[in-house]
């Protein structure tokens, strides 16, 4: 390699650029101004202590940049009444299936995060595990529908956020649903436009992708 290559390769100090990245570490604020400039938008009644609420701090969130405040940021507050902390982004556990109106939930919240792009009326479901009998019915922009659902234990049937992908896609909403895999049993849904989707991924360098549920969720 010659001087040059090697002047491009290592700084002035003799760091290369991947240690001098490593070493500058983006603070909790940082990232959390990063997203406000994004339109994540805390809702009314939420402030940073409904979001700093691990136990390490935020040191939690510099260790894990934006991935575990993107996480949080689609959860809803630890205190009376349960405020969704933005609209922009839904932490779903897909364990959340015990009983009637656990679907209605499900489809309330992902309405929540399309800012009414999506609105679905008249929601009913049914839900009864012993029986592996399972649906949701609603009506979004005049028409009809009635979902029957996989039973499997408690968990939700992935196949529900692929129905919902296809609706965006029928209606030509602005926006589309993607899919962000936290590592664990749950994961973050999030409704963009590819305009948006390109600047989230840009500025946090998040693995932020479309939805298709078969081989994401299950």
């Amino acid at each position: 390699m010659g001087i040059i290559g090697l002047l491009g390769l290592f700084g002035c100090n003799g760091k290369t650029k991947s240690t001098e990245k490593l070493n500058n570490k983006v603070t909790f604020q940082e990232q959390l101004v990063i997203f406000k400039q994004l339109g994540f938008t805390l809702n009314k009644g939420v402030d940073t202590s409904d979001i700093n609420r691990w136990q390490g701090g935020y040191k939690e969130f510099e260790d894990q940049p934006f991935h575990l405040l993107y996480q949080t940021l689609g959860q809803t507050i630890e205190r009376e009444p349960w405020t969704p902390i933005t609209n922009k982004c839904w932490d779903f556990d897909l364990e959340a299936i015990e009983d009637h109106g656990a679907y209605i939930d499900i489809m309330q919240n992902i309405s929540r995060i399309t800012s009414g792009e999506l609105k679905f009326e008249n929601l009913k479901d049914y839900v009864d595990v012993e029986e592996k009998k399972a649906w949701v019915s609603f009506t979004c922009n005049g028409d009809n529908y009635k979902w029957d659902l996989k039973v499997n234990d408690d968990w939700a049937d992935g196949d529900l956020f692929d129905k919902v992908q296809d609706l965006a896609d029928k209606y030509k909403t602005k926006g589309r649903f993607t899919y962000f895999n936290t590592g664990g049993q749950d994961f973050v849904l999030g409704y963009y436009s590819k305009k948006d989707l390109e600047q989230i991924v840009q500025k946090t360098n998040l693995k932020i992708v479309w939805l298709k549920a078969k081989g994401q969720i299950h």
